[in-house]
C-alpha cells in the first residue's frame, strides 16, 4: 500500500498537461506526460498509451504506472482520450460490435502525433503505441493502418480484430514488431479461441504476424513459474513478435507480483526499434515507384485523385486521403529538394 501511494505521488509530481485538437469536426483530448528536461539534449521518444473500454486517459496513466519507467529514460508518454460511444462509454473504434463507434480514431492518433511534434521536441523515429484491453485492440489497429508513423506496438489483454469489412486497411509497407501480454484466466477478453467477438487471440495473432513478417523460428522461455515468453522471429531480421503468456493471469496490467512490470517490459521492447530501421528503402515522394521524385510522380498522383483511388505513398500529408493538398506537398518537395 505504501509503495502504491509512493508511485501515485511520484506520478502526480511529473510534468504534464492536457491538449486538444479538432479532428473530423470533433474536439479530441489527450494528456501528455514528459520528463522535465524534454528536448534539452536529444529529441524524446514518444509512447502512446491507450485506455480500456469505459476508462479514460488519466485512469490509464495511474493504472499503468508507465511514467516512472518512461521518464527515467527520457521518454514522453501521451494518454489519448477515447470518445463516448453509443452506449455511453469511452471507447476506441476497432471494428467490433461492442465498441459502438464509427469515429476515425486512426486519423485522430495520426493528427495527435503531428500536433505533439509541433509543441515538443519529439523523436519521430521512435514513436510507439500500446494499450489496455480495448486500447490493446486499438494498438493492433494502428499496427495495421499507421505503421508508417509508429514504429512498434504492444497489446495488454487486447486481441487483434482483423476486419476488412469495416474499412480496415492492412496494407503493410514494412515488418512490424509487436508484443502481446495476456493472462490465461482473462474473463473479459478471451485468451483461448474462439473469441466472443471474432478477434484473433494472442496465438492466432502470432500466426498472422509470423506469416506477414516471414518468421520461421519460435522460442519459448520461462520468465518464472507463472509466465512463459513466446518469441517468433527470423534470424535475418531484427523484428520479433513476443507473447507473454501469464498462467492464471486475469484482465489486468501486470505488475511486480507477476515477476515483471508490463510498462517496463513494453519500454524495453520498444527501444529496440527505430522507424528508420524499416523505411530505409522508401523514397518520400516517389509515388510511381520508379526510384526518383519528379514531374512523373505529379502526373501519377493526379491520375490517382481523378480515379478516386488511394495509395499510401501518395498521401504525403498523412491525412488518410489523396487530394490536391498532396500534389502541392509533392511539388514543394520537388522544387525545394536539396
Amino acid at each position: 500500500m505504501i509503495k502504491k501511494l509512493y508511485i501515485i505521488l511520484l506520478i502526480a509530481m511529473c510534468w504534464g498537461q492536457w491538449y486538444q485538437l479538432n479532428h473530423d469536426f470533433i474536439a479530441r483530448d489527450y494528456y501528455i506526460s514528459y520528463p522535465e528536461d524534454i528536448g534539452s539534449s536529444t529529441p524524446a521518444p514518444l509512447i502512446i498509451n491507450m485506455h480500456g473500454y469505459g476508462s479514460g486517459a488519466l485512469s490509464q496513466r495511474y493504472y499503468s504506472e508507465m511514467d516512472q519507467f518512461a521518464h527515467a529514460q527520457g521518454i514522453a508518454v501521451v494518454y489519448p482520450q477515447g470518445e463516448i460511444n453509443n452506449w455511453g462509454s469511452a471507447s476506441w473504434n476497432v471494428g467490433t460490435f461492442w465498441d459502438q463507434s464509427n469515429l476515425d480514431d486512426v486519423g485522430f492518433i495520426s493528427a495527435m502525433i503531428d500536433q505533439i511534434d509541433q509543441n515538443f521536441d519529439i523523436d519521430l523515429d521512435r514513436v510507439y503505441a500500446c494499450g489496455m484491453s480495448n486500447g490493446g485492440y486499438m494498438a493492433y489497429e494502428l499496427a495495421c493502418e499507421l505503421e508508417d508513423k509508429i514504429t512498434a506496438f504492444g497489446s495488454v489483454t487486447g486481441n487483434f480484430m482483423l476486419n476488412t469489412s469495416t474499412g480496415q486497411v492492412c496494407d503493410f509497407t514494412r515488418e512490424v514488431p509487436i508484443v502481446h501480454f495476456h493472462g490465461t484466466s482473462d474473463t473479459v477478453v478471451d485468451y483461448y479461441p474462439p473469441t466472443f467477438d471474432g478477434a484473433l487471440t494472442a496465438s492466432e495473432s502470432a500466426d498472422f504476424w509470423s506469416e506477414y513478417n516471414d518468421f520461421d523460428m519460435e522460442f519459448i522461455g520461462d520468465l518464472n513459474d507463472n509466465v512463459e515468453i513466446y518469441k517468433y522471429y527470423n534470424e535475418n531480421s531484427i523484428t520479433e513478435f513476443l507473447h507473454y503468456k501469464v498462467y492464471g493471469g486475469g484482465h489486468v496490467w501486470f505488475t511486480e507480483e507477476w515477476g515483471f512490470h508490463t510498462s517496463e517490459e513494453l519500454i524495453n521492447f520498444f527501444l529496440n526499434y527505430k522507424l528508420s530501421d524499416f523505411l530505409y528503402d522508401i523514397i518520400i515522394g516517389d509515388v510511381n515507384g520508379d526510384g526518383g521524385v519528379n514531374i512523373l510522380d505529379v502526373v501519377f498522383l493526379a491520375d490517382l485523385i481523378l480515379n478516386g483511388s488511394y495509395l499510401e505513398e501518395g498521401d504525403l500529408n498523412n491525412d488518410q486521403t489523396v487530394s490536391v493538398l498532396d500534389i502541392i506537398a509533392l511539388i514543394d518537395l520537388i522544387l525545394f529538394e536539396d
